[in-house]
Parts: C-alpha cells; structure tokens; sequence
C-alpha cells in the first residue's frame, strides 16, 4: 500500500461503512431479542469518524506528515471495532441493568413469544390466548422495548467525551514530539519530569480504592508516558558507558542511576496494588534497555533473571495438590507464597487452577471468604452445618468474586468459534466489564476467530510499524522513545489478551484503543501522536540525507557539462 494520504483516507471511509453495516446487524439482532438500539448513540459513534478524518488532513497538509500512516489507519481500526463493541453492550439493557435476572427474564421471554409467532399454528396461538394471525413483518413478531438514551445523554457521556479529548492528546502530543526544542527539554531534565509525575500520582494512590480511583478509573494511565521519557533520556545519556561490561556487567556507577529511575514507577504502582502495570514497564523497561546498549551477553544476563522470578512467582502460586505431588516443592514454594502478595496468588490460582476454588483455609484467600460470610448470615450458617455445605458455599463465593468473569470469557471466546455468533446475538452482556478488561472476549464471541483474529493482525502490524519508527530514527532518545512506546502497547495488548485465553495470568489491563474506559483511550492516541510525530521526524531526517548525498553529484554533473 502506498504511504499516501489518499489511500489511508479511502480505508477510513470503507471503515465508516462497515460500522454502518455492524451497527444495522447490532439494530436487527436487538429487535429479535425485544428491544431496540438507540439511533442517537449510533449517530454520535459515526460522527466520531469526522475529527478523525479532520485530524487526518490536519497533520497531512497543515503540519506536512511525511511518516508512516500505518500507524494511524490500524489504530482507527482497533479504535472501530471498539465502538462497535461499546454500542453493542451498552444498547444491551442487561449489561450495567441493576436488577440483570429481570432484564435477562424480559430478553428470554421476547425470544419465546418470536418462536411461537414463527412456528405456532392458529388453534395453538388460541389455546395460549394469543391473537390467531400473529403480526406481519420480522421487527412486529415481538413488541420491543424503546431505548431511551436521549441526546441530552449522548452530549454529557463519558464515551462522547474520552475519545474527543483522546484526539486532542493525540494532537497536542503530535505538536510536542515533532518539535525538537521540547524533546531537547525533556531529555535534559527528564529526572526532573518523573519527580513531578510523582505528585499527582501520590494523590491519586491516596484517594484510591481496590485499584481505582475517581469514579472507578484509573487516572495514573498517563503517568506510564513521563516515565516513559525519564528512562529514555537516562539511558541515551549512558548507553555508551552500560556497552563497556566487565564479565557481561555493567560498572556500578553507570548501572546504579538507571536501577534508581527504573525503581521509582514501582513504587506508587505497588502500593496501588497495579501489578498488571508492573509487568508492562517491566517489559518495556527491559526492551529499552536491549536496544540502547545491544549486547548478547547482558541479553542472556536479563532473560536469565527474568525467566529466574517468573519460576519463582509461579512455583510460589501452585496450588497444594500440585505441590504434593513433588518431594521437595512444598519445601521450596511455602516460604515464597507466604512472600508473595495475596492478589497475585490470587491470580495465579485463577490461571493455573481457576476452576477448583481454594481451600477456605488459604491464607491469600481466607480474608475474601471471611469476609463473603459476614455479609451474608445465611451462607454463613450453610458453610456451619458440614464440610460439605461448607465446601459448597467456599466454590459459590470463589466463583462470584474472582472465577466468574474469566470463566464466563473463556466460555464466550468457546461458543464464537470460526465465525462466531453473530453481531449482538451473543451473550458477552453477563461479562461485568466486558467494554473494558474483556473487551476481546466479547470481540471473539460475537465474530469468532475471525474478528479475533482481524484485532490481533491490527495489532501486529501496528507494532510492527512501531518497530520500523524505532529503527529508522536518526538519534538514540528518539529511537528509544519509539521503542518503548511501541513496547507499551504491544506488551499491554499481550497481557490483555493472553489473560483472556488464559495463555497468561489476568492482570486486570485494557486493549489498547479496543477499550474505551477511563484514561487509557486518551493515554493510547497521545502514544500514537507520538510515534506518528518520531515517524514524521524520520522522514525529515531521511530526505535530508537523500538530498546532502545528492548535492555533490549534481556538482559534479555540472563540472562535466561546462
């Protein structure tokens, strides 16, 4: 595909129409189960598609883009599919409904009355007290419910609001990176940037509670951009000294300052309990690093160490019948489960064993069943009478609060199969977050391996031009910062995803721009601002080269002539 404005436009327009085609499948599916999709959120989600056109011609001719436009029309993709999910679980009125059995009961009767309709003969519509001629035409075989979502409601939302102000990052971010003074700044006082982020940080840590903050969201998401250019502008600083090992180590002095700017993220996001954030700057971190200083030995050094705590974290979380089955395990894994924190043993029981509940008696699990029991008088006076109500009422509580939502994921992506049940005649609406941590489960249930698939090619090729963005860069800051922000978002979109299929432990992470909750949509396009603003540099640079080399032959060309 030619790196053209014109061609990236006419793949955002057959974007448009086929979310026009997905929001019709989304109306007629909603029709046979008994209510109806708002028009007005429909609209509002494909008017989203003019600041992205206009933000697209804005950097084109405006601000001269001559980077790779790859990364703009995938990340629309993914930022398309997710709407579509969102306008698919949100027009659901069991998905959020307070009382979801009645809203479930209201759908399960609409399909029941659409059968009788269909296939009931007159005498048998009569006995049921039915009209004998049932209504004419597909949408009248059942009385739908009216959606009642007014544009009062679609101009206040949230979901009006995150993708409007995530284009204005993605613009501001733009206008930042492309200009080399700011760059510049940041890598002169980039300890400095991330002793500030610390501030506000603090303050939401503080207000935090289970893991959110601010009305359930998680402001600290931006903050993973400033530490971001912190390491960066550390290592371009050092990245000479850190090749010169002595037996593949680093010297002291010039190793220590990089260990103390990469400690200082963990920090806040170990107190906040944030361990899916964790892994990503670990992997983000960790491929900085591999980039500035590129040596086999210190590679081998650092797969070694990491390979060295992933054994640990995972013997330390088996569970007991796993343990016994070896001598010496039990031996090795107590102390380090006593170590660990209760929510990661936690998930790696829910990973290696989600579906066998722990024994009431865990220590990481006895606080959460306690607790369960003090709510409910009557499940506390079941688990009294024997073991075995006891052992009943333990997988009840176990299931409502940590195995259900994985489990109803894993069998969501099950039933999809190849092409998956159909836009909005799945049941991705008993997920509790399905429009944010399992998005792609929805994804998978509804167009099967197919959209599945179609979200994890966007996503590789996105990083992969992430990739190239790195490799071109003329100066190692800008080089480094590509690199990591390509990590982030390929590292975050492994975990989401490899969480949901279980290939990992969950971790609680959005898809990138598939998710549009909270802060991670608007931190997703200020990265991409970024990365389009290191491509279009690259571009610069390239063309400056290209014509400094071709100065001198056309001086030479004009020798020959006289």
């Amino acid at each position: 595909m030619r790196n053209r404005l014109s061609s990236h436009l006419l793949l955002l327009l057959g974007l448009l129409v086929f979310e026009i085609v997905g929001y019709a499948a989304i109306h007629r599916a909603a029709l046979i189960r008994g209510y109806e999709t708002s028009l007005i959120g429909a609209a509002r989600d494909l008017l989203m598609y003019f600041p992205i056109i206009v933000a697209a011609i804005w950097i084109s001719a405006v601000k001269k883009f001559r980077g790779n436009w790859t990364l703009f029309t995938t990340a629309i993709l993914l930022f398309s599919i997710g709407l579509l999910v969102q306008y698919r679980l949100y027009s659901d009125p069991e998905y959020n409904a307070k009382n979801k059995a009645a809203a479930r009961q209201e759908k399960t009767d609409a399909l029941r009355l659409r059968y009788i309709n269909e296939n009931y003969d007159a005498a048998k519509r009569q006995m049921m007290g039915l009209t004998p001629a049932p209504p004419r035409g597909s949408e009248a075989l059942v009385p739908a419910k009216e959606a009642n979502y007014t544009i009062a409601d679609a101009i206040t939302a949230s979901y009006t609001w995150i993708p409007i102000l995530s284009l204005i990052g993605f613009a501001l971010a733009y206008l930042s990176c492309v200009n080399d003074r700011f760059l510049s700044w940041i890598q002169r006082n980039s300890f400095i940037v991330v002793l500030i982020t610390l501030i506000p940080l603090a303050g939401a840590i503080i207000n935090s509670s289970a893991g959110k903050s601010l009305g359930g969201t998680t402001p600290w998401e931006p903050a993973k951009v400033p530490f971001l250019l912190g390491f960066a502008g550390i290592l371009t600083a050092r990245y000479k000294d850190l090749a010169r090992t002595y037996w593949g180590i680093p010297r002291a002095r010039d190793i220590v300052p990089l260990i103390v700017m990469a400690i200082i993220p963990f920090v806040p996001f170990f107190a906040l309990k944030d361990f899916g954030q964790m892994l990503i700057f670990s992997g983000a971190y960790a491929t900085l690093y591999l980039v500035a200083v590129r040596r086999w030995p210190q590679l081998l050094v650092f797969v070694g160490s990491v390979m060295l705590v992933i054994s640990i974290l995972v013997i330390g979380a088996l569970p007991r019948d796993i343990q016994e089955k070896f001598p010496l395990l039990p031996t090795i894994a107590r102390p380090i489960q006593h170590a660990l924190p209760a929510r990661i043993q936690q998930r790696f029981h829910l990973w290696l064993d989600g579906f066998d509940p722990p024994s009431p008696d865990e220590s990481w699990w006895k606080k959460d069943y306690d607790e369960a029991l003090a709510k409910d008088p009557r499940m506390k006076g079941l688990a009294d009478q024997s073991e075995a109500m006891k052992k009943s009422v333990n997988t009840d509580i176990w299931f409502d609060k940590l195995a259900f939502q994985p489990a109803q994921a894993v069998f969501g992506i099950a039933s999809g199969k190849t092409t998956g049940r159909g836009l909005g005649l799945g049941f991705p609406e008993v997920i509790p977050i399905a429009d944010s941590d399992y998005v792609y489960a929805a994804i998978a249930e509804e167009t099967g391996l197919l959209g599945g698939g179609l979200v994890v090619l966007a996503l590789i090729i996105f990083v992969g031009a992430g990739i190239r963005t790195s490799i071109e860069a003329r100066d190692m800051f800008t080089k480094l910062c590509a690199a990591g922000l390509t990590a982030f978002m390929g590292i975050q979109a492994l975990v989401n995803i490899g969480g949901i299929t279980r290939a990992l432990p969950m971790t609680g992470i959005t898809l990138p721009f598939v998710s549009h909750g909270g802060f991670s949509l608007i931190t997703s396009f200020a990265m991409l601002g970024m990365l389009m603003a290191f491509s279009h540099r690259n571009a610069q640079d390239a063309k400056a080269v290209a014509q400094a080399r071709q100065e001198p032959e056309l001086a030479i060309d004009l020798e020959a002539v006289q």
